[in-house]
């Protein structure tokens, strides 16, 4: 078992970039925190952080190209939303300043597809997407960091509010079986004259 956890280590950042890959934000956040305790080193959870966001990002965009590239997807899209065309030709003008504004915006995503629909060269967009990954999650590692000694306090309110939601969601289960009851009730007894 020594063994199986020691050479389990080496695959800490592994697995935690398959994480940002696929939930960047929060996946940060908690290995910042991570870090904080001195279970992962900060540096390596920053460029691990960065390198996963960029493969994201590059991933959404190839979306984007693979739906431009099938006509049939793109007349869905243009029939869906009519301003695709107009907004495909600003794209190309001012894509990195949109992609930049994007990123800060949470609306990376659908920025990405929509430079690869609009067939904008991901050379024209690496600069601005790296920019935007580095600051993003500079500030991200920078709020988990610094949220560690918090985390006492947001667990006692974690479990707060999940007895109050709890206690919520008894209360209107148990007053939607009781309707109901009433409900089945009312419907069985014979109508009077």
């Amino acid at each position: 078992m020594q063994w199986v956890l020691h050479h389990a280590a080496h695959w800490h950042y592994l697995w935690f970039g398959a994480l940002v890959f696929l939930e960047g934000p929060t996946t940060t956040i908690a290995g910042a925190v991570l870090a904080a305790t001195g279970l992962l080193d900060p540096w390596k959870v920053f460029w691990t952080a960065v390198l996963a966001n960029l493969a994201a990002d590059a991933f959404w965009f190839r979306v984007g190209r693979w739906v431009s590239e099938r006509g049939h997807w793109m007349e869905k899209v243009e029939k869906r939303y009519p301003l695709v065309r107009p907004l495909e030709r600003k794209l190309r003008e001012r894509a990195v300043a949109f992609l930049l504004f994007a990123k800060f915006t949470l609306s990376g995503v659908p920025a990405l597809i929509a430079a690869g629909i609009a067939q904008v060269p991901w050379r024209k967009l690496l600069g601005a997407v790296l920019l935007g990954e580095i600051s993003w999650i500079a500030f991200l590692t920078f709020i988990g960091y610094m949220l560690w000694d918090k985390i006492t306090y947001l667990a006692v309110g974690f479990r707060v509010a999940a007895v109050v939601g709890f206690v919520i969601f008894v209360f209107v289960i148990t007053r939607a079986a009781r309707n109901a009851m009433n409900d089945w009730l009312a419907e069985g007894k014979p109508a009077e004259d």
